[in-house]
């Protein structure tokens, strides 16, 4: 499977070069969708000292998308070089939409999809590093992958959610909570920590149902991409 996160990391070099500009998005916006993603990656995969382009760049959205996508910052991160010197970054993203979300997303960061209220299906082609956390989106009645999570999937408040779809690979922990109209779970999914469900199990498979207050195991992620590690060196 190619590199999905190789095409941001570039961009950002080039940003870093001087040979893009992150308010020209007729000059990366291009570059993007021959690689298959949306242009709004690029800010879901800005990291570090890139953290600058992501005011101009979400401006720069602003006449493509549907949605919106909101970054939680913590201000208070101690720069291990020196514990008198602070700097932001970005903890997780949301997104929320009008009536239907993003295909082909990649983000560096979590990311939470909430405040959908006509939100009937996911987008296909995410890749997200982090936790994936779908939220009280009453209308939504299926994922639909492909879907690559490195980390937890959590599915959560969704009464409509009837299938998940093909080619979910989830290399975290996979909860669900309050989804009552799941029934099973597709024979390809992919799940390499603990599946914790709020029911007492799906037909054909071993679904663990947690005591109150018990949360799933931290999973340690086999392999990132290489465009991951460049883009949180960065």
């Amino acid at each position: 499977m190619p590199d999905r996160f190789g095409v941001p990391a570039a961009i950002l070099r080039l940003f870093a070069s001087g040979g893009l500009s992150p308010s020209d998005i007729e000059g990366w916006a291009p570059l993007m969708e021959r690689a298959g993603l949306h242009p709004s990656a690029l800010a879901l995969c800005c990291q570090g000292a890139n953290l600058r382009w992501v005011g101009p760049l979400r401006q720069a959205l602003r006449s493509l998308q549907a949605f919106e996508l909101l970054p939680s910052i913590n201000l208070d991160t101690i720069v291990a070089w020196s514990p008198l010197t602070y700097a932001p970054e970005i903890e997780h993203w949301t997104l929320s939409a009008a009536s239907e979300a993003p295909d082909n997303l990649v983000s560096i960061r979590g990311l939470t999809v909430t405040d959908c209220p006509r939100l009937a299906a996911l987008g296909r082609g995410w890749s997200i590093v982090g936790r994936l956390h779908l939220q009280g989106l009453l209308a939504l009645r299926a994922l639909r992958g492909p879907l690559e999570v490195f980390g937890d999937l959590c599915l959560e408040g969704l009464p409509e959610l009837c299938g998940l779809g093909p080619e979910i690979t989830v290399h975290g922990n996979l909860t669900l909570a309050r989804c009552p109209a799941l029934a099973e779970l597709p024979a390809d999914l992919r799940v390499d920590g603990a599946i914790w469900a709020d029911a007492a199990g799906f037909p054909g498979r071993g679904v663990v149902a947690p005591w109150p207050g018990i949360q799933p195991r931290a999973v340690a992620i086999a392999a990132f991409p290489p465009g991951v590690l460049e883009l949180a060196a960065q």
